[in-house]
């Protein structure tokens, strides 16, 4: 992949501007100024350099997953549907809520870990010495890397969810086809007397292995599984914050930083 990215990143190699403002440094009092002051100005150069390191197998996995999962469900279930429109937005909240919910869970470690190796290294290139207390130092990034580690995953959670959008449209472009197709033929539903049926569908032991009461009707998707797509858009996807984390940590998502900013 590698493409489309360069909304996600500045190309100065720092953070976005917007991300800058939420990155947190908390006090350090056994920690000299200079060193703070350093930590503080390589930190979103760290945090940068961590999710770019990571972001790529972690997207390519979740997409894949995701896609793989919302194409065979909403095939299924919308295999009578005719409207392509509802369609799409019922596949659009599954794979984002299952891309950007996987791409968290995956993200949260190998990104933590690495933002922890990129600060000590650019630390060490800066030139900053260890204080008279040497586990201060490393407190210090240690509480600085938990600090900002939803900043980080938050910026592979949007590119995760966004190249899913992407990716499903294509995964769907036939079944979309099929159904504008049958519109221009018969015109807008409901057409009684020409039901729409998804060719694909048809051709596998699916639906004729369901017994009766199960199988799909002709037109909309009833209401009942119809929720079960709408409800994706509310499901949280930031899970607890990890055993261990200092009890002043609370995961916060500032503005535009969540889940809810794709449409």
């Amino acid at each position: 992949g590698g493409g489309g990215g360069g909304s996600d990143m500045s190309d100065s190699g720092g953070l976005p501007f917007a991300m800058q403002q939420h990155i947190k440094i908390a006090p350090a009092p056994n920690l000299p100024e200079a060193a703070r002051v350093a930590l503080a100005r390589l930190l979103p150069v760290a945090l940068t350099a961590a999710v770019r390191e990571i972001v790529s197998p972690v997207v390519e996995r979740s997409v894949t997953i995701a896609c793989m999962t919302t194409r065979e469900l909403v095939l299924k279930d919308f295999a009578v549907e005719p409207d392509a429109a509802r369609l799409r937005k019922a596949a659009h909240l599954m794979v984002s809520s299952l891309a950007g919910s996987l791409a968290l869970v995956t993200c949260r470690e190998p990104l933590k870990a690495s933002v922890a190796s990129q600060l000590r290294a650019l630390l060490l290139q800066a030139g900053v010495v260890p204080p008279a207390d040497p586990t201060a130092l490393e407190q210090a990034v240690q509480a600085a890397t938990v600090d900002n580690l939803e900043l980080g995953c938050s910026l592979i959670e949007s590119a995760a969810t966004e190249r899913a959008v992407r990716d499903i449209d294509e995964a769907l472009a036939s079944a979309v086809l099929s159904r504008q197709k049958h519109r221009e033929k018969h015109g807008p539903p409901p057409h009684p007397g020409q039901p729409f049926f998804d060719p694909a569908y048809l051709q596998g032991r699916f639906p004729g292995a369901l017994p009766e009461s199960l199988r799909p009707r002709p037109g909309h998707l009833a209401p009942a599984p119809q929720r079960i797509y709408d409800d994706f858009a509310s499901l949280p996807r930031a899970p607890p914050p990890p055993p261990g984390a200092p009890p002043t940590f609370a995961p916060q998502q500032g503005p535009g930083l969540g889940p809810g900013g794709h449409g």
